[in-house]
């Protein structure tokens, strides 16, 4: 690109086979700004460069950003960043699975064309409407369905195309509010990048309906209940003495398929009983490995002991030590052993808890527990709300309330704050205190 003059101002430039000319110059704060011209005139490409220059510097002192880039391009841009970091191991995987696909499809699907810079507050507002009517007569209307490829570990080919049907309704508050952070951090780094000056309010709607939103529990009847269900459930498959761990024998297949289930059936089992008498969040159950069970004696009374166990617990971010009921002790012992059937010998410390029938770290027991919460008939509660793994938590933390354990104790143990117990949980009484809050007025109950 020969230049044909350069002043303290500007400089003014062509590039090859082409007469048109250009400018360049420098806006403070905001780094180059590069213009054409369109005109091959010397005298009049100044006299449009110095225009164009003035304007800038006017605008930038006014705080507004002069140097040109599409919403979409931005938006590009950080995708390519955060694939980067995903790389690197700066953010989690999960990231780079599902960001990409919302940025494209609603983010530069509405703002694509337009200059990040001159979007508004308003413009984020008119935007939420266009979001929430995406699936229903927006453009996601034609065609409701997401598109999107997956490598299945160790797979060198490419990767599987995946079509999944999308439910034509409008997004949860929930989604709502990741889109907007997401869409937040997009205006964080064009600011960081000198794209944009001011970021716009970013405030998506929420819903003022109020409805408790908390996840179902359950009592300790139904929790008796669903525990003989399960027994039942292992023992309709008995155990092959024949079966052996990655061998099948043609005759007795039948039976060996048996024994898969029943193992499985027995994991899922310990998994519900160890979350009922521990409170660990899903992720946390997940996470454990056999080097975070440590076993430990406590006294009860006049020298008397019993087991326990204390659990080096992971998940949200944070590690913490908290102490299990005594009689999740027998379940972590049955995964023992059913960890050493499968893999032939004693797990060692970096090995999973809760594993899959290769023996690797299940990543969800979510299919076995719904067909067990609706062979207990209590997949829902009576409010029509869904069970799942959470449900065993507030199990729990209900349970150790009517027990009388303090609460700031409790909430160290599982992870939470007094906050969220006394939000939650408020609505539970400790045992010992329903005498205090029952006295005899009239002085005529019959003593029992």
């Amino acid at each position: 690109m020969p230049t044909i003059f350069s002043g303290d101002d500007y400089q003014l430039f062509t590039r090859p086979g082409n007469p048109q000319i250009n400018a360049r110059f420098s806006v403070p704060n905001q780094g180059q700004r590069r213009v054409s011209l369109k005109t091959a005139d010397l005298t009049e490409a100044h006299r449009r460069a110095q225009a164009e220059w003035h304007k800038c510097r006017v605008l930038a002192e006014a705080g507004l950003v002069v140097t040109n880039k599409k919403f979409a391009d931005i938006a590009e841009d950080y995708i390519a960043g955060l694939e980067r970091a995903v790389e690197r191991g700066d953010k989690p995987g999960y990231q780079i699975k599902g960001y990409p696909g919302v940025i494209r499809r609603f983010f530069i699907g509405y703002f694509g064309p337009r200059l990040m810079s001159a979007i508004t507050s308003a413009d984020i507002e008119r935007y939420w409407d266009w979001r929430r009517e995406f699936w229903l007569t927006g453009p996601g209307s034609k065609d409701p369905s997401i598109v999107y490829f997956r490598r299945k570990k160790d797979d060198v080919g490419p990767p599987a195309r995946i079509v999944r049907p999308v439910k034509e309704k409008s997004p949860s508050p929930a989604t709502l509010k990741l889109e907007g952070w997401l869409l937040g951090q997009l205006f964080d780094f064009g600011k960081r990048t000198g794209f944009v000056k001011t970021v716009p309010l970013i405030q998506p709607p929420k819903d003022t309906t109020r409805r408790d939103r908390s996840r179902p529990g359950f009592t300790l009847e139904e929790f008796a209940h669903l525990k003989k269900v399960s027994e039942l459930r292992v023992a309709e498959f008995e155990q092959n003495p024949n079966y052996q761990p990655g061998k099948r024998i043609k005759e007795d297949d039948e039976r060996g398929r048996n024994q898969r289930i029943y193992l499985d059936r027995i994991k899922l089992h310990c998994f519900c009983m160890i979350a009922g008498f521990t409170g660990m969040r899903p992720t946390e159950l997940k996470n454990l490995d056999w080097g975070d069970v440590v076993p430990r004696s406590f006294e009860i009374q006049d020298g008397m002991t019993a087991d326990a166990i204390v659990l080096h617990v992971r998940g949200k971010g944070k590690a913490r030590e908290m102490v299990a009921q005594p009689e999740a002790l027998t379940y972590f012992n049955l995964l023992c052993n059913i960890c050493m059937l499968e893999i032939g010998r004693e797990p060692g410390a970096d090995d999973a808890v809760f594993t899959n029938r290769a023996g690797e770290r299940a990543a969800s027991y979510k299919k076995g527990m719904i067909e067990l919460l609706e062979a207990a008939k209590l997949r829902f509660n009576r409010e029509g709300r869904r069970r799942d793994s959470f449900s065993f938590r507030h199990l729990y933390i209900t349970e150790q309330i009517h027990g009388g354990v303090d609460v700031h104790m409790l909430a160290r143990n599982t992870g939470t704050s007094t906050t969220m117990i006394d939000k939650f949980y408020s609505k539970f009484l400790p045992t010992s205190t329903i005498s205090m809050l029952t006295p005899d007025w009239l002085k005529q109950r019959p003593l029992g």
